[in-house]
């Protein structure tokens, strides 16, 4: 059988009532979150140029809500916007492994249009968890060779897991549904250029995805056929846009339905590029030492080949970024402000100029290492050198957060609850908490 065909049968024929509790309550747990940091989000200038943008397309009477606003658009550019909203503030969840935002995606995707074609939060939440599954497989099987490629892995796996959510929202049978992981290979793009001036291009991947993902599903629903091969054949996805020979094909179905990847998923402590978290650790625990900014010469860290392309390189641009998105992709900044401050949270980007930040940024360097943990977690491995002569290590093996070294359930409550109030208060806060954690009886969705 072709791996669309084995994916196929095991979303078509998946329950939710054999899905276990654990995995349905992380589903839920990983929606909130998305949802919280897309109300943070709400007055981004990106979001709401987005929502200008729009606002100026043609549309369908079919309307959905704008989350953190009082107004609705067509449900498909409703459900965009919420997607650019949930991934602008880079405080979204990620699968480590698969290197994989795809919450941001399913989300709004399920929540925003999901409830348009059914009433039924079973089916959303089976959508959610579907899609997860598929995404995040496809992921990990590319081994960061996507990204290697220079490909958005997130652009790239969130169109398959887009389209088999809303397929399971619109109910394919599995011939449909193989069609629609054919398909999605054609649909998908995303490169990681964004990464040279902090532009808006990696939220529209988020957009896009989604976007695909639906048309995809009611292409395939009307019965279009795509290639069968899209995992394996000559010009496959994994030779299109990663580095085949490196890549491992038997992670696309390996442990369906034994083992979930949506358990899988690290929640982001801190607003920022996920590949610095281990990092951001780091400062934290020499600040936590005691030590001042007076006191360090110099530190050295050891970083990962994939991150450092997105956190490092090229350094000297690193030390002084221009804008607060830019910011979240610079380990030495986002070190500097965690040792500075003692936390690292939205607020944080408030002023780029500061003098100290930016002094102990520049005594930061890296050199390329690579560590056992890597993707499946993000660690941060320094050498401190002091002006006394001392020299400290520190060794963050598995970052806060991680699925391993998780946030505890009123850590999450917590983050939420700060990312809902940048838009809403804190009664209609708390009543989505409820919501979602019920979200299986829930027959529309509404802020």
């Amino acid at each position: 059988m072709f791996y669309s065909e084995i994916l196929a049968d095991f979303v078509v024929n998946l329950d939710l009532k054999t899905i276990p509790d654990e995995v349905k309550q992380r589903a839920k747990e990983l929606i909130l979150d998305t949802l919280g940091t897309a109300l943070a989000a709400s007055n981004e200038e990106c979001v709401l140029n987005a929502l200008k943008a729009f606002k100026a397309m043609p549309s369908s009477d079919e309307q959905a809500q704008i989350w953190g606003k009082d107004e609705n658009l067509s449900v498909i550019y409703a459900a965009m916007n919420n997607a650019i909203a949930a991934h602008a503030l880079d405080f979204d969840d990620t699968h480590t492994e698969a290197i994989l935002h795809a919450s941001a995606i399913l989300a709004p995707l399920c929540l925003s249009y999901g409830f348009s074609v059914c009433k039924s939060g079973e089916r959303v939440l089976k959508a959610f968890i579907a899609g997860w599954e598929v995404a995040a497989r496809i992921g990990i099987a590319s081994k960061g060779t996507f990204h290697k490629r220079g490909f958005h892995t997130t652009a790239i796996c969130g169109v398959f897991g887009a389209a088999v959510a809303s397929g399971v929202l619109l109910e394919l049978n599995k011939t449909q549904m193989i069609n629609a992981l054919g398909f999605a290979g054609s649909f998908a793009s995303g490169v990681n250029e964004f990464l040279s001036n902090g532009s808006n291009s990696k939220v529209l991947h988020i957009a896009n995805a989604l976007k695909n993902g639906i048309f995809i599903a009611h292409f395939a629903k009307a019965n279009l056929n795509a290639p069968l091969s899209i995992f394996e054949g000559r010009d496959n996805v994994f030779r299109a846009f990663g580095i085949e020979e490196e890549c491992d094909k038997n992670e696309l179905d390996k442990g369906l339905n034994e083992i979930w990847q949506i358990l899988q998923v690290s929640i982001k402590p801190y607003p920022s590029c996920h590949f610095a978290h281990g990092f951001i650790d780091c400062a934290l625990a020499l600040r936590e030492d005691g030590l001042k900014n007076e006191d360090i010469q110099s530190i050295e860290c050891f970083v990962d080949e994939v991150p450092i392309s997105f956190i490092c390189d090229p350094i000297s641009a690193k030390y002084e970024p221009k804008t607060a998105y830019e910011a979240k992709f610079s380990m030495p900044f986002l070190m500097a402000l965690a040792f500075e401050d003692g936390f690292l949270n939205l607020s944080s980007y408030q002023n780029l100029k500061r003098k100290n930040v930016l002094e102990f940024a520049k005594k930061i360097t890296y050199k390329k290492h690579k560590s056992s943990g890597f993707p499946k977690y993000f660690p941060g491995h320094l050498k401190a050198y002091l002006k006394n002569g001392k020299i400290i290590t520190k060794d963050i093996f598995i970052n806060k957060g991680n699925f391993d070294n998780p946030l505890s359930l009123d850590e999450l409550e917590f983050k939420f609850l700060n990312n809902a109030k940048q838009a809403i208060d804190e009664k209609r806060a708390r009543a989505l908490i409820l919501k979602i954690t019920s979200l299986e009886t829930q027959k529309e969705f509404q802020i």
